[in-house]
């Protein structure tokens, strides 16, 4: 109890310094665009205001409802102020704010950085007017802003992803000003799509929320390009600071319910806002999707104090699998391992490779104590199913250690393979790397050192920041795959996640490769994959 006593104290010291008001943990809401797009009207909203209640949702966390676009007229009165369309919200802003309020729930509005709404060709936004729109969500009672990235250039293009001005922080800089120059408490949920650079830097520093990509779509593969476009963000996700994996389709028909749990589970775990978009009616949503979306155990990791991301620490792409874990209060740990086949398949993994070396386990999803796990696991998984264990009691296990670092710009490069010189304090560890990696392209290290015959655990330092915007809508992937071949064995693929904020911010991805030879004479080959590029090469180190 002291120590979450102390991380409470310590968030609240943070809030008189910030430019906006913050929450300690994720927010939970509802937000209209998934059931009614650009269509909301007052009835629908408190139709849904009182369906969130009904359904117990407020129970277990979920605290606000958001009128996303859609919902201005037309025109700004004299004064230049924004008014709601009298016809869908007859009541208007205020009336509705008081409605909410009175059922015990925070009002969440919406507005854009651009001339125009999202989903319209007429509808205000705010850029240009962002003091009387930030004093008009005051006196309307807002209790967070939800604030998009449409018509950023002119009032004709919706979405422009490239230009300067759609990838400034700028316009969202000032919004925030303007917020904070209010008397009132207003949470800011900066949806600006992930776009440009450091995204997460400068996005942190003024937003409770921020979106790290575009729009999540009613199919699976969303679900895997979004995961992958959240990993660097740890780096920047803290108390009062979340990134945002976009709202749930949980509950809109677009999943199987195993699916379902997966998507829950994995935005819960990198502590993304929970913001429910399926109709909060009982005869439009599934029992099944309704006790996910209210699974208090799941809930509890997502809203744990200690606000940290879970990381991804190992992958296995050709056999579809990952591994992740994140650090909750009271030292406890919790553990995903994502079967993102179709099909279901037995894993085996060892906690002391990623530095468990005893526990108390807990499955989350079935609610039952598994007792104490210690060294290798192997577990069943159905087909996209997400794992969750709860980790008490931990004992760490030695770190994994590495005697010899091999840089990139020293191997021996093929094909299309370059050196690239990066920026003072970026391309860690080394400073540079080696890009346009093709498929006619390889970086091959030779001499590489193990202490013993077979499979190991590599370090791979990388660059990838190929957020993939423009074709997200589509079969778009922000992975980039890159093969291994130790001692001319069969090359083997991995998918590398994003890196970073930008070309020159490295990751990690630590993958096991089979073939090494005890002694130093191990050649190792990293070589691009079919029509696309692979990631940029910093280096890698054996890990034993």
């Amino acid at each position: 109890m002291a120590y979450i006593t102390a991380l409470i104290t310590a968030f609240l010291a943070t809030i008189v310094i910030a430019r906006t008001v913050r929450s300690p943990t994720p927010p939970m809401g509802w937000n209209s665009y998934n059931t009614w797009s650009c269509s909301p009207s007052e009835d629908k909203i408190k139709e849904s205001s009182e369906g969130l209640l009904a359904l117990g949702l407020d129970k277990v966390g979920y605290n606000f409802v958001t009128v996303d676009c859609g919902w201005p007229s037309r025109d700004r009165d004299s004064d230049g102020k924004l008014q709601w369309n009298a016809t869908l919200f007859p009541s208007g802003g205020k009336a509705l704010g008081d409605f909410m309020h009175g059922l015990g729930l925070d009002f969440g509005l919406y507005s854009g950085a651009g001339y125009l709404q999202c989903g319209s060709t007429d509808l205000p936004a705010s850029l240009g007017f962002e003091q009387l729109d930030a004093e008009s969500f005051a006196e309307w009672g807002g209790d967070s802003l939800k604030y998009d990235n449409c018509y950023s250039t002119s009032n004709t293009t919706m979405v422009d992803s490239s230009s300067a001005e759609s990838q400034s922080p700028a316009r969202f800089q000032h919004m925030a000003a303007e917020l904070d120059a209010v008397d009132r408490d207003i949470q800011y949920y900066v949806c600006q799509w992930g776009i440009g650079t450091d995204v997460g830097h400068w996005a942190a520093d003024i937003g409770n929320t921020w979106r790290i990509s575009n729009d999540i779509y009613n199919a699976w593969r969303s679900i895997w390009r979004i995961t992958n476009q959240v990993v660097p963000y740890y780096r920047h996700t803290k108390a009062g600071a979340f990134a945002d994996m976009d709202m749930l389709i949980v509950g809109l028909n677009a999943l199987s319910a195993e699916e379902e749990r997966f998507h829950f589970g994995m935005w819960a775990i990198n502590k993304s806002p929970l913001i429910i978009g399926a109709a909060l009616d009982e005869d439009r949503i599934s029992e099944t999707s309704l006790e996910i979306m209210s699974n208090k155990e799941v809930i509890a990791i997502n809203q744990d104090l200690l606000a940290k991301q879970a990381r991804l620490v190992r992958r296995f792409t050709e056999e579809e699998w990952d591994i992740w874990l994140g650090g909750l209060t009271g030292s406890r740990q919790i553990l995903g391992i994502a079967n993102w086949r179709n099909d279901s398949q037995s894993v085996s993994f060892d906690l002391r490779s990623i530095g468990v070396a005893s526990a108390q386990a807990r499955n989350v999803w079935s609610a039952s104590d598994l007792g104490a796990v210690s060294g290798t696991q192997t577990i069943d998984l159905a087909g996209h199913e997400l794992r969750l264990w709860l980790l008490s009691d931990v004992v760490t296990s030695a770190p994994l250690s590495s005697s010899t670092y091999y840089a990139a710009v020293n191997a021996t490069r093929s094909g299309s393979a370059s050196i690239v010189t990066c920026a003072a304090g970026a391309c860690l560890p080394t400073g540079s790397k080696v890009g346009n990696i093709a498929s006619n392209a390889s970086v091959a290290f030779s001499n590489v050192s193990v202490q013993s015959d077979g499979k190991k655990i590599i370090g791979v330092d990388f660059v990838n920041y190929d957020y993939a915007f423009t074709t997200a809508w589509e079969f778009g992937d922000n992975t980039r795959n890159m093969t291994v071949s130790v001692n001319g064995e069969k090359a083997k693929r991995w998918a590398f996640p994003l890196s970073g904020g930008d070309w020159e911010e490295s990751g990690r991805l630590i993958v096991e490769v089979d073939g090494f030879k005890q002694g130093t004479a191990n050649d190792v080959a990293f070589s691009g994959f079919g029509t696309g590029l692979a990631p940029d090469l910093v280096g890698f180190e054996v890990l034993d």
